[in-house]
């Protein structure tokens, strides 16, 4: 009896290691046919977006400074190309680094063979002389170009600096002062919060700790360094409410507690 036991118990156990292999034989060939289909599949895409997918159209939206042709001449792709075979963010940064003017950009693919580039441009806000030549500035300080002479019909307000370490079209504008730069933006971002940018007409900097500015074309304020600037722009904008309209002269609000205001007694 125990040997007919251990025989019928042998059996069981080689059906069961017989049956556990013909199932890891059954995954293994699932597995291989899938992988076969998905390569296949993923040959089939890349046959079709490399070779039948070409780019034909090349459409530029929201550009007014320059023109199509000097956009289209600049762009890592050209039609004829794959319209997946580029990089979407090289093209951007390539406008970028090309066109000054050029704030944001976009790309993206319409099928079957379009390209479509949006941007967005830049605004001159400011300008400054440096040296012999004059530049103008976007809002984030970044020049965008210069020039011989300041355009007319552009409002923009005048930057008054100490010695400018680098100013080169299409990167920020740098100091010897490092830290200049950014009290200016810091001013600059807290004036426009406060709508205030339409009466700016100047800014003048020789250092991050003796700021001026100009307002509504009579007023020359002092505000010294920017350290607790929303606290003084908004006692700024408090004590505009007790001068009067047609008043003009020195207002100091280097001291937040504290102004001091100078009237113009001059007769011009």
């Amino acid at each position: 009896m125990d040997e007919e036991r251990d025989l019928s118990d042998a059996k069981v156990v080689k059906f069961e290691t017989l049956k556990q292999q013909q199932e890891r034989k059954n995954r293994r060939r699932r597995a291989f046919y899938i992988t076969l289909v998905v390569l296949a599949t993923l040959s089939f895409f890349v046959v079709v977006f490399t070779v039948f997918l070409k780019v034909e159209d090349i459409e530029i939206n929201g550009c007014t400074v320059y023109g199509y042709d000097e956009i289209v001449t600049a762009l890592p792709v050209a039609q004829g190309d794959s319209l997946y075979g580029f990089d979407g963010n090289n093209v951007e940064e390539c406008l970028l680094r090309q066109f000054p003017y050029l704030k944001t950009v976009s790309v993206t693919r319409k099928l079957p063979s379009t390209v479509i580039i949006e941007v967005t441009e830049e605004k001159p806000m400011f300008r400054m002389k440096s040296g012999n030549n004059y530049y103008l500035l976007s809002e984030d300080f970044r020049v965008l170009c210069r020039t011989d002479s300041m355009p007319d019909g552009i409002k923009l307000v005048e930057l008054n600096t100490g010695y400018v370490k680098r100013c080169v079209t299409g990167e920020t504008l740098s100091f010897a002062e490092t830290k200049l730069i950014d009290s200016l933006d810091e001013l600059w971002k807290t004036m426009c919060y406060y709508g205030l940018e339409d009466k700016i007409a100047y800014i003048d900097a020789s250092n991050r700790f003796d700021i001026y500015f100009g307002f509504d074309d009579r007023l020359r304020v002092y505000i010294g360094d920017t350290n607790d600037c929303d606290t003084k722009i908004r006692f700024f904008m408090g004590i505009m409410e007790h001068i009067y309209d047609d008043q003009s002269g020195r207002l100091d609000i280097s001291n937040p507690k504290e102004a001091t205001f100078s009237p113009d007694t001059s007769d011009g």
